[in-house]
């Protein structure tokens, strides 16, 4: 009898245990796949800039241990300023900000380019290189083409009047010692815009 007392209660004693290690790694696999709302860039930012309210907007992931690098929304990142260049979609990671006022570099400037001197291919968020070109009349001698500035980072571009073969109305990024160089160049000669990468 005490045999058998023995058997039935290492039995139920099995049981209970298996029973709790499979509720223990049911809760476990839950806890780790609760989603929950991050910030995210809803369009491209320039490195150095300060970030708008329209600039994000929330997400709902499941990002388990790397949840710690990453912005939850229950945080207001807005009024940070960009360490980095940071894209469209991107989970917004806290080392990407900072709220020291001395990395606020960068300063919108808008531009008109003539259409046939921008690449079609150019698009908002990527990083573009800018020449002074002088055009040949009559018997002027020949200007060299002139560098202006690069890492310029296209904040918009409006593409409406070339059609026609009109302006395009291009908004960058740049560092704020480049602005007057850049306007500069604007007042004699086009602006030649370059992708950085083919």
């Amino acid at each position: 009898m005490v045999a058998k007392k023995k058997s039935h209660s290492r039995l139920y004693l099995s049981v209970a245990l298996c029973v709790s290690a499979l509720l223990a790694s049911f809760f476990i696999s839950r806890a780790a796949n609760t989603r929950e709302s991050y910030w995210v860039v809803m369009r491209p930012i320039a490195a150095g800039t300060q970030i708008g309210p329209g600039d994000l907007g929330f997400q709902s992931v499941v990002l388990g241990t790397a949840a710690e690098s990453y912005l939850a929304a229950s945080t207001n990142p807005i009024g940070s300023i960009t360490r980095r260049r940071l894209l469209t979609g991107e989970l917004l990671q806290g080392s990407a900000l900072t709220d020291d006022s001395r990395a606020l570099s960068h300063q919108e400037i808008s531009l008109s380019v003539r259409s046939v001197d921008i690449p079609l291919e150019v698009e908002v968020g990527e990083l573009i290189s800018l020449y002074q070109v002088h055009d040949v009349r009559d018997s002027n001698s020949f200007i060299a083409p002139n560098y202006v500035a690069s890492g310029a980072f296209v904040t918009s571009l409006d593409r409406k009047g070339t059609n026609f073969g009109g302006e395009v109305a291009l908004g960058i990024s740049v560092d704020r010692s480049e602005i007057e160089t850049i306007l500069r160049a604007t007042t004699s000669g086009r602006l030649v815009v370059v992708r950085a990468r083919g």
